[in-house]
């Protein structure tokens, strides 16, 4: 029976020498660039943001909040002409001519209402840029830091080939020699196979990551500058940008809560005209000019409907600011926490991978001179690379972790 399995890793050893050799010639290092910044990149996401579409509509709303402001009159001018005549009747020759202009003028109050909410939406979109330039900040960090996390798996499966290559090498020499079981080499030669085999997935995730940061940035090359200061504020700024977004939301719902109050309302109504008339035909014309307002009583049914629609919006805007605030707030401190156990972790690991590389050391000893087998060295190689791998990562999320506290801060990159 252990001939039969002998026989048959040495055929699965042999038909992957091949594609080993081919899967060597893989290259899976990161481009990066000193040049380039992080605010380079989030600048360049931005622009690609689909959000970025909306900003037109700020101004649009704003020209035309701001056109109807500064317009004479409430509603458009209307201009009239009546002919009344006893063709048709008596026949007697009686004709009126009348025409008139009637000029909707602003109820107090409003004409300012209609040009604070202009004013309104002008200040509304550069707090829609700034929340989507953190957007883009945070799909920078998050795209960043997975090709960072992937690289670092990638480096740390190298060296476990580069390791298991060695071994090989080494076990090789000893079974020529006669110092070891040609089914040592076997047990070597599947360990370096499942190392390359690491190595392989490895490439092929750092590559995917890699593929994703291109497509979102449309850029090849990374920032060779990516660690970010850490910042000491326990709590959430005021200044967030996602909370600014929401107050300018409000104060621009609380001035259609003032202009709602105008709406349903009869503006009055300034007629100016004259009039040019006779009897009959025997008279001569006369020639009158007209002067008339028009004025609404009790219309406030008729703007309730307006008011509570408006206030109603306004209602659901600060439920949602109330929301925003506790989802960042929430946010932040997960963060907070999970840069403080990462850290922990690390100094733990940083111990622990120091003792078990010492006595990985010692094993290496040990089977070079022949107390202990293959098997026992590879055990403590596999616990070896496992805190050696987790140090690693550790690392490389620390840093992650800092970006994503600055993050949930509301803090972007600026050039």
């Amino acid at each position: 029976m252990k001939v039969i399995s002998s026989l048959i890793l040495s055929s699965l050893i042999a038909t992957a020498v091949p594609f080993v050799c081919v899967a060597e010639t893989v290259t899976s290092s990161v481009p990066y660039s000193k040049e380039m910044t992080l605010a380079d990149v989030s600048e360049q996401v931005y622009q690609r943001l689909p959000g970025k579409l909306a900003e037109t509509k700020y101004g649009q709303l704003e020209q035309a909040n701001r056109d109807l402001g500064n317009a004479l009159f409430a509603e458009p001018a209307t201009a009239n002409l009546h002919l009344f005549s006893d063709a048709i009747g008596s026949s007697n020759g009686y004709q009126e001519w009348e025409s008139s202009v009637d000029l909707p003028l602003w109820l107090p109050g409003q004409k300012q209402q209609q040009q604070s909410l202009s004013d309104k939406f002008a200040a509304e979109l550069p707090a829609y840029q700034q929340a989507l330039k953190l957007q883009a900040a945070g799909e920078v960090r998050q795209l960043i830091w997975q090709v960072k996390l992937a690289e670092a798996e990638v480096e740390q499966a190298k060296q476990l080939w580069e390791t298991a290559k060695k071994l090989l090498n080494d076990v090789d020499s000893r079974v020529k020699a006669g110092d070891l079981a040609s089914t040592e080499r076997l047990l070597a030669s599947s360990n370096s196979l499942s190392a390359h085999s690491t190595l392989l997935d490895a490439e092929s995730r750092l590559q995917s990551q890699l593929k994703l940061y291109q497509l979102i940035t449309g850029l090849s090359a990374l920032p060779t500058d990516i660690e970010e200061t850490a910042q000491v504020n326990a709590t959430l700024p005021e200044t967030h940008p996602k909370l600014a977004l929401q107050e300018q939301i409000i104060q621009r719902l609380q001035a259609q809560v003032g202009l709602a109050q105008y709406d349903g309302a009869i503006n009055p109504n300034l007629s100016v005209g004259v009039k040019r008339d006779r009897g009959d035909r025997q008279e001569s014309y006369t020639n009158s000019i007209g002067v008339g307002v028009s004025l609404a009583f009790n219309d406030k049914a008729h703007r309730q409907p307006a008011i509570a629609r408006a206030s109603a919006e306004l209602a659901d805007a600060q439920v949602e600011q109330q929301t925003v605030y506790r989802e960042l707030t929430s946010n932040l401190l997960n963060f907070q926490q999970r840069l403080l156990s990462t850290q922990q972790q690390l100094r733990l690991i940083t111990e622990q991978n120091d003792t078990t590389q010492h006595y990985f050391k010692l094993q290496q000893r040990a089977f070079e001179l022949g107390e202990i087998n293959l098997v026992d060295l590879l055990r403590s190689q596999a616990l070896a690379n496992e805190n050696s791998n987790q140090k690693r990562l550790l690392e490389v999320q620390e840093k992650q972790h800092l970006s994503q506290l600055n993050q949930a801060y509301g803090i972007g990159f600026t050039k």
